[in-house]
């Protein structure tokens, strides 16, 4: 028998080795990934905008310039670009410490939530996730969402196992630095608090009680100075179709089969062949929930559901998009680890089902097609180079300025206000702004004492090419034509003269970078891609 056990426990020693060298090469992965590319994608609109509020002289004016943006996050990336400058690398940096920091704690609370197979699986999906990886490394609060969600997890699954007061003041205080972080914090609380009341015996509940009314405080003085001035009648409009359908059965359940379509497509569309993501995704999902419920632990059920279940409340009141259209799903992120861990734990537990039956060898040629169906390579490209928002507006704010003359005129789209205030390094008044993505008859007249002799049309984040030229030419009229364009990757710089005018030089044209494909969706909804930047 110490045979035995000696010659287990030294067999044990090298597989421990190898595990632990897979889980520093996973999260060396992450840092590569979420490091690589972070200061050479240029600001796209909503991340400028958060720029701008991050270089306001004060922390007031940052917070009223960061509109949606979660106060504490405002704050965050303010007092970092007054201590570090206001570069692309250094106002990512709290997106990519929370990213690596959810990824770190992933770890800890899968080993209590699932095998241990299935949480090393769960973390390579969480680790590689392209959307993941992406708001890791994007200007906006959403790799919060994912931070939050797992500390406080982590936290009551400490809590749960040693309730002590130093874990129940831990857990407490998380709470509302986690609102002040994460919108989608509001519908994690009441989960932990449901979690720890069923799970915890009764002399503990008085606690949980206290700590549900504390929370409660805090929600509501975060509503009072806060979130109810980020309720947008125009951003409520644009989210209409992201809310339930009550008109009859048939329609609800129409709404929500797509709702759940948008939803997996949205988090697992990069890992799988177009076409195959949603499907893969759905099915090992299923059986992870399957598998969960019978042998548990179920509480994973309810950490992924229950705030899933109070957003599509919400959302029926018409106060937050549930798995929206057009990448709205991003403000779901904070179920996206509980739900990678929840796939991982099924398809390890359909490998292993299909092992042990009679015909083994299903579990193979499952594992098979599985593999032959990934996109490892479309993973690592989107990753190191993401496609998504990319609009590099910086040099051809620098070739603008560059060069105006003495006499020209500046019209800045609707969509590109807020990065073209960031880049651009010139005077900017005099400038036209764009009042939306729809404007016509800009009455600029093209004759005159008063005219501009050339004019210089600012755009990002529009449908293709073709569709701002339209848009230019609805809007200048019959006088102007289009002597020059100067393309960017979704961003464009075009330069009208008035009819009739003849340059003696024209512009030397940038060379033009690949073209990511179009950021709006078709449709005609290119102009509601972006609604919430308020007019300047």
């Amino acid at each position: 028998m110490q045979e035995l056990t000696g010659n287990s426990q030294g067999a044990a020693t090298p597989r421990l080795s190898l595990e632990t060298l897979g889980l520093l090469c996973l999260w060396g992965l992450a840092v590569l990934f979420r490091l690589w590319d972070i200061s050479a994608r240029n600001l796209w609109t909503d991340e400028a905008w958060v720029a701008l509020a991050a270089l306001a002289p004060t922390p007031g004016a940052a917070l009223t310039l960061g509109h949606s943006t979660p106060p504490f996050y405002v704050l965050a990336i303010w007092g970092l670009s007054h201590s570090f400058g206001g570069s692309e690398a250094g106002l990512r940096s709290l997106s990519f410490a929370l990213g690596m920091g959810s990824l770190i704690l992933f770890w800890f609370v899968a080993r209590r939530l699932a095998g241990r197979a299935a949480a090393i699986l769960g973390l390579a999906l969480v680790a590689v996730s392209p959307v993941l990886v992406y708001f890791s490394k994007e200007l906006k609060q959403y790799s919060g969402d994912a931070f939050f969600v797992v500390l406080l997890v982590w936290l009551a699954e400490r809590l749960r196992e040693h309730p002590d007061s130093y874990a129940w003041l831990a857990l407490a205080l998380t709470g509302p630095l986690a609102l002040g972080f994460s919108h989608g914090a509001v519908f994690v609380l009441p989960v932990i608090l449901l979690v720890l009341w069923l799970e915890t015996g009764r002399p503990q509940r008085f606690r949980v009680a206290c700590l549900g009314a504390f929370w409660a405080l805090a929600v509501a003085a975060f509503y009072l100075f806060f979130f109810r001035r980020q309720v947008d009648p125009i951003l409520l409009d644009y989210w209409s179709g992201d809310f339930p359908d009550f008109s009859g059965v048939l329609p609800f359940l129409l709404w929500f089969g797509g709702a759940l379509g948008r939803y997996f497509h949205y988090f697992f569309n990069y890992f799988f062949w177009p076409g195959w993501g949603w499907l893969w995704g759905v099915a090992i999902t299923a059986i992870g929930i399957l598998a969960l419920s019978r042998r548990g632990p179920r509480r994973l059920l309810v950490y992924w559901g229950g705030p899933l279940l109070l957003a599509m409340v919400a959302a029926a009141f018409h106060r937050y998009p549930f798995m929206g259209h057009y990448n709205g799903s991003r403000l779901l992120l904070f179920s996206a680890p509980w739900l990678y861990l929840i796939a991982a734990t099924g398809m390890t537990a359909g490998l292993v089902w299909l092992w042990r039956r009679p015909y083994r060898w299903l579990a193979p040629v499952l594992a098979c097609l599985i593999l032959i169906t990934t996109q490892p390579l479309a993973v690592v490209r989107e990753n190191l180079h993401p496609q998504a928002n990319r609009q590099e507006l910086k040099p051809l704010a620098a070739y603008l300025q560059s060069h105006l003359r003495p006499g020209d005129r500046i019209y800045v789209y609707f969509h590109a206000i807020f990065p073209f205030k960031y880049y651009f390094r010139g005077n900017l008044d005099g400038v036209l702004w764009g009042k939306d993505c729809e404007e016509t008859d800009l009455n600029l007249s093209a004759s005159g004492p008063d005219s501009p002799r050339r004019l210089w049309l600012v755009a990002a984040h529009f449908m293709d090419l073709n569709s701002i030229r339209l848009f230019a030419a609805r809007l200048l009229g019959p006088q102007w034509r289009e002597e020059a364009i100067i393309p960017g990757q979704n961003a464009a710089l075009l330069l009208y003269v008035p009819q009739g005018q003849t340059m003696t030089t024209s512009p030397n044209a940038l060379p033009e970078p690949p073209q990511s494909g179009p950021l709006a969706p078709p449709g005609g909804k290119a102009c509601r891609e972006n609604p919430w930047p308020p007019r300047p």
